[in-house]
């Protein structure tokens, strides 16, 4: 049970009352938790290898990433890449990062088993780009999702390819920039 009291206000009114100044130290403890987070560096470094695995392959895609809340962290359209790819990969990052899960999981789950890449039925929902290409960034230390990577230009399955070569990239050490 919650060691918070509360104060009774008016006919159905609770509202909480600051605990004393000896349980002050563990109500503190319980409203902050440690917390991983993507840095800027970080960011740019996904793109990078997101941008290095696109031009082995011979694609021209655009890579986007973002945080933990969905907020975009850095894009870049390669030459070449359809103009609606990066509205595409932002959406796809953030998808990845609010559903906690790769977009190849959601969009199977809208469009079934019949899904080859040639449905698109799951990119009109409500607001989600529920497309292959959505790979969420999750900090090995802590186990805990930091932010995703999404690509688009290119067929789904090859988007993921690229997404996933922009995750592995934060493996390696940083470059200094």
């Amino acid at each position: 049970r919650d060691r918070v009291a509360t104060r009774f206000l008016g006919s159905r009114c609770l509202v909480p009352v600051a605990p004393r100044f000896s349980e002050g130290l563990a109500f503190v403890a319980m409203a902050f938790k440690a917390t991983a987070a993507l840095t800027d560096v970080g960011a740019m470094q996904a793109v990078a290898g997101g941008i290095a695995e696109a031009e082995k392959l011979g694609f021209k895609v655009t890579v986007a990433v973002c945080d933990a809340g969905g907020h975009l962290l850095a894009m870049r359209r390669m030459d070449g890449a359809m103009p609606v790819s990066g509205d595409i990969a932002a959406g796809k990052a953030r998808s990845a990062v609010m559903f906690a899960r790769e977009t190849k999981l959601l969009e199977a789950a809208v469009n079934g088993e019949k899904s080859k890449g040639g449905e698109r039925a799951a990119l009109l929902t409500s607001g989600h780009v529920l497309m292959e290409g959505g790979i969420p960034i999750v900090d090995p230390s802590s186990g805990r999702i930091v932010g995703a990577v999404g690509v688009s230009g290119v067929k789904p399955n090859e988007d993921a390819a690229v997404a996933a070569g922009a995750v592995q990239a934060l493996a390696k050490p940083a470059s200094k920039l």
